[in-house]
């Protein structure tokens, strides 16, 4: 049985805003480790180094809000032993976009390896849509330097996209680091990227109209119980290992009825094959 680890992102449900009591109840569910994210880095390093050695969770990775962060964010993973230095999204909404980030990635990469961690980008459907007559995540892979630049497959997305995550982790052997266990319960086709500068933000919060903030909800709500959606993971997880994968991070992004209930369900069923 192998360790299983959560996305901190995973509380955040409109109730459970204390990043320390969620880093607590991550630990009293069974965690190993957790994945930290924007709201986690209001802790300061020492105090986060001793708060999870305490809990004796592992700090696997770490989502920085945006990439302009990357570089400044290297101190606090630094100082928390956290290797992975992680990017959740990038909008690209031209073939253009994709290899502007794809140079970009590599230029964070490189200033990620030079202090001894690396730079990893976690995909959304969206990774899989056309550039060029490949998937968008086709030129990230080949343009990037294997050596600065890593990935997080989230299972989920890539499954909901249309594509098998086990024959993705194949075809890219040894580029996948982390994967993002979570359940997907139908194939939805990759999203079109969002351009932001049209969005208005209330509170920090972006406004969408109708039609794209359907869209969003729907997949949203195809994130369905563990082990009830369309990836295999017992095959996943043996292609994973064989391939580099380091660790597993389970990642909620919704749920019906309490949220705590349903992560301590997840881990009690992904134990089960992970």
């Amino acid at each position: 049985m192998g360790k299983i680890n959560i996305q901190m992102y995973s509380f955040i449900d409109g109730e459970h805003n204390d990043s320390r009591e969620n880093l607590r109840s991550a630990a009293a569910m069974g965690y190993d480790g957790v994945e930290l994210f924007g709201p986690d880095f209001e802790i300061p390093a020492e105090e986060m180094k001793a708060l999870t050695r305490e809990l004796g969770l592992e700090i696997v990775s770490m989502h920085v809000p945006t990439k302009k962060q990357i570089v400044e964010m290297i101190p606090y993973a630094k100082a928390l032993g956290c290797r992975n230095v992680g990017l959740g999204m990038e909008m690209m909404l031209t073939d253009a976009d994709v290899h502007r980030f794809a140079k970009e990635l590599n230029e964070y990469g490189k200033a990620c390896r030079e202090q001894g961690c690396i730079m990893i980008y976690h995909n959304h459907t969206q990774e899989f849509g056309p550039c060029e007559g490949r998937r968008v995540i086709d030129v990230l892979m080949e343009e990037t330097d294997p050596e600065c630049v890593g990935f997080e497959l989230d299972a989920g997305w890539c499954a909901a996209a249309g594509f098998d995550p086990v024959e993705f982790v194949k075809e890219y052997s040894g580029r996948v680091k982390l994967i993002h266990v979570k359940e997907s319960s139908e194939v939805i086709g990759p999203l079109p990227p969002i351009d932001f500068k049209d969005v208005e933000f209330v509170d920090g919060m972006p406004v969408f109209d109708k039609s794209i903030q359907e869209m969003l909800d729907h997949a949203r709500a195809i994130n369905c119980p563990a082990c009830e959606g369309i990836v295999d993971w017992a095959k996943l997880k043996e292609a994973a290992d064989r391939e580099g994968c380091e660790a597993y991070i389970v990642e909620r992004e919704f749920s019906k009825g309490d949220r705590i209930e349903q992560l301590r369900e997840d881990l009690r069923r992904y134990r089960e094959v992970l």
